[in-house]
This record gives structure tokens, sequence and C-alpha cells, in this order.
């Protein structure tokens, strides 16, 4: 099957201009810009081999794939507790180059059939449960080809994912929560709190912000550089549409979507050919040419189906470069050609007056917010010192504050915007302490404990079976990087300076 995807891929990747997106967006800001300050020699030694800048580069491109597809379960034991993106790109790098190996020396080695499943198994490629294989194409013109992988590199992405379940699976199998572990997860969970909360506005506080004219000009001058226009562009483009889902609810078979792929592939090959011209050749794959207006990035277009990685791909022409290869989307494949370009221009003051009192307005109301939040915590935080309760002690300082029903992180009768922001925050305090002031949807908000109830043993033996794979997979995962850890301080890893 895996092959068969493969060679359905062929015609399109190879007709297909293909580009490399140098700047990844992930995590931090992307490994794209990292990887490419690295020079043309080797990169460091792992298992006393060489590992040079391409190897390191081929897997580092890996890593925004994985989060494009969702794919945390690899990312996070192979990417660690990095703090900085060079260092997520370098523990994914030499983790992978670490399970390869040991997989291998475990004799780890997934079948075609195990890939396949695996792909037809991931949430990105599935739509209603089943597996959707335009997903999967879509997947591979618009995530991978564009940074120069294809279908090969993405089955060894699978491998890896592969290699690392069938490791977990034996750790796994050795990893029994002791009963004072189910205990204190239980607690966590499900133990009862008393608590209150007391409330800051955000609409309260903005009524009494005021904007001067002095304050927008000072601000004005200090952030004009980046006062501009959205750039615009204007495309004409054609649509090879998928077709309907029928009134059974079935999807059109893979086959169709291909040739409806090979289709939109031709037609951006015969866009290549000398003297061609996009309605000229639009009539003689007799599609409609359809013609925008000017938009910017993230507007919505109709004539682009307000399908976003269109019209993103609009934004990757340029005047040399003017048309598009197919982009897929789940509406079908489109062909872009680019009419007009519309450059970004510095605002005027008065163009720019009523983006700046919006900014400035938030951004004085939330300073606000916070430091009424926070004085109120010490003067309440002051009162209970003095022994007044926590009720008396908010009044004092003239705030309400609400004494909630008992609740637990897991199982609570809290309703509004703000309730999962007091169970977590409820659930990490001690009795009688005030948390630090929380953001919330509505404005900030203090939340105080005032007691845990106590647990029933018999209420712990009874939510076992949901905790238990909960705490199973919290050990495995701390298995899992100690695991990575010894087995990477084996394989010797040795990083040039100066890279």
């Amino acid at each position: 099957m895996v092959n068969l995807i493969r060679r359905f891929q062929q015609p399109l990747l190879v007709t297909l201009t293909i580009f490399v997106i140098i700047a990844f967006v992930v995590l931090y800001g992307g490994p794209g810009a990292q990887l490419d300050k690295l020079g043309a020699d080797n990169i460091g030694k792992i298992y006393g081999r060489n590992v040079s800048t391409a190897e390191y580069r081929s897997i580092g491109r890996q890593f925004e794939i994985t989060r494009l597809l969702g794919m945390f379960d690899l990312i996070i034991p192979l990417a660690q507790n990095a703090r900085t993106m060079q260092e997520a790109v370098d523990n994914y790098v030499w983790n992978t180059l670490v399970l390869r190996q040991e997989a291998k020396n475990l004799g780890i080695l997934p079948t075609e059939t195990q890939i396949t499943e695996a792909i037809q198994r991931m949430p990105a490629f599935q739509t209603n449960g089943q597996y959707d294989h335009s997903r999967y194409t879509n997947a591979l013109q618009s995530a991978l080809a564009p940074r120069g992988m294809g279908a090969e590199q993405f089955e060894e992405l699978i491998r890896d994912s592969l290699r690392l379940q069938s490791i977990r699976d034996v750790i796994n199998a050795s990893s029994t929560p002791a009963p004072d572990e189910l205990a204190a997860a239980y607690r966590k969970q499900y133990q009862k709190m008393e608590a209150s909360v007391v409330r800051f506005s955000r609409t309260e506080i903005a009524k009494a912000v005021t904007i001067s004219e002095e304050d927008l000009k000072t601000t004005f001058e200090a952030r004009k550089e980046t006062l501009k226009t959205p750039e615009k562009r204007k495309v004409e483009l054609v649509t090879f549409p998928l077709p309907a889902v029928d009134k059974d609810g079935k999807r059109p078979e893979p086959e169709t979507i291909q040739k409806l792929a090979d289709k939109a592939s031709d037609f951006s090959g015969a866009l290549l050919e000398p003297g061609a011209k996009f309605e000229e050749v639009a009539q003689r794959f007799g599609v409609e040419v359809k013609t925008t207006g000017l938009f910017a990035p993230g507007d919505r277009v109709e004539e682009l189906a307000n399908q976003p990685r269109v019209s993103s791909a609009a934004f990757q022409l340029t005047v040399e470069k003017p048309v598009s290869e197919a982009v897929g989307s789940p509406k079908g494949y489109f062909v872009l050609h680019l009419l007009e370009t519309q450059a970004a221009r510095p605002l005027s003051l008065e163009e720019a007056k009523e983006q700046l009192t919006e900014s400035l307005k938030s951004e004085r109301t939330k300073e606000t917010l916070s430091l009424k939040a926070a004085e109120a915590k010490t003067k309440i935080a002051e009162a209970i010192k003095a022994g007044k309760a926590f009720g008396e002690a908010a009044e004092a300082s003239g705030l309400k504050a609400e004494t909630l029903e008992a609740f637990s992180r897991s199982d609570s009768k809290l309703t509004g915007p703000d309730a999962t922001l007091i169970q977590n925050s409820a659930a990490d305090l001690a009795e009688g302490q005030i948390s630090a002031p929380i953001e919330g949807p509505e404005g900030m908000l203090l939340v105080y404990l005032s007691k845990r109830l106590p647990v029933d043993a018999a209420e712990i033996d009874k939510k076992k079976e949901d905790l238990l794979p909960m705490l199973e997979t919290q050990r495995t995962d701390g298995l899992l990087g100690e695991w990575m850890e010894r087995q990477r301080a084996a394989a010797g890893v040795q990083i040039n300076q100066g890279r």
C-alpha cells in the first residue's frame, strides 16, 4: 500500500516546481533559521562516526513535520525538556540517531504493513474516523514537498514513531504504579476543595481608561516603523474541485482523487511550457478562470473557497515566479497566477488612530488590572494574618468574595469561562493560600483555598481504572526519558563547536 501511495505521488511531485521554505515555524520560532546557519562540514560524531550537516538538516526538518501533523508522542520524548529552539532541534536530531541505532540493536524493524497501518491511523489523515487518502496527498504536497521531502522521508518518520512505540511498550510492561502513587494521583484529580474567588472585571476597568491625543501622537512616533497597511495580492486561478460527499456519506475513492491531482499537476506542468498563457491553458483543459480582488493575508476569499492554505500560497508568488504549483486543500486543487501586488505602505497618524487607541486601551487596562489584583492580594493577605476570614478581608478592601461550592480538579459544578482556571489554580494551592493574580477571559481573579475535604479510600478504588492508564503513561514517559539519556551518553555524542 505504501509503495502504491508513493507511486501515486510521483507524477505530481516530479511535475511540480518544488521550492524549499527556509524558515520553519515551530515552538519558539522554527528550526529552519537554525539549520541554515550550519556550515558544510560535519556537525559532530555519534557511535564513533561523523554526522554530516546534510544528515543533521534532514532529520531537523522532520521536526517541523511532526508538529504540523500533531505527532507529539514523537516530539516530546525526542526533543526532551528543551529551553531554546537550538536545544530542541539538537535534542531531536541526536536522539533520533540514538533511537534508530538502539532499535536496530534490539531487532526492532518496522515492516511495510506496520508503516501503512500507522499512516492510516493518524488523526491528521482521517475524516469521520476513516482514513482519507486526500488528506495524505494534501500533506505531501503542502507540508512535505515545499521542504524538499516526499513519501520516502515521511515513511522514515513513521518508522521512527514505530521504533519509539516499540521501546515504550517494553518499558511499559515493567511499569506498575505503587498504591501511594495511586492515592496521590486521586488527590490531585478528585479530592474535593472548598475555595473562594475575587474577580476584577476587565470591562469595568476599561470604562475608566482614556487615551489622549498626546498619547496617540507619542505612541505613533515610537511605533510608526511597524504601523503599515498589509501587503495585498490579486490572482487569477483555476480550480479542480473534489467531488462532493454523496447522500450516504461516502467519500470519493482514492483513485478519483488521484486523477484529479494528476490533472491539476498536468495543468501546472503545462504552464511551464515556453510561451504558455494562463487563459489559453485553461481553455485547453476545459476549466474556468476566476479572478479575485485584492486581498490581504488572513482575508476570506470566496474565489479561493475561503481556504487559508490556498490564499497563503498567493503570497509566495513573485514577479519572477508568478504561477503556483497545484495547491491541495479539502475543497480540491488550485493553481494560481499572480496578477497584481499592492505593497505595504506606512500608515498616517489619522489612519493608525483607531488601531493605536484600541492597542493602548488594551495595554493600560491589562496593566491596571494586574496592579489592582496584586495590591488587593497584599491587603487581603495582611488582613488574614490579622485574624480575619478571607471574605471579611476582601470586603474590608472594598471587594466581594464569592464562596464556591466544593469542587475538584476533574469533577466540578463550576460554570463560566474561568471555571477551569479556578479548578487548576486551587488544586495547586496549600490550605489558606491565595493564588497569584490570574488572567481570565473576563479579567483578573484571585483564588483562595479554604480547605481540602477528606479522601475516602473506597472512592480511590472506584477511580483506579481511570487513574492507572494515566499513571502508567507518566511512569513510562519518565523511564523512557531516563533510557534516552543513558543511551545517548553511551553513544558518545560529540557536537562540534563554532558551528
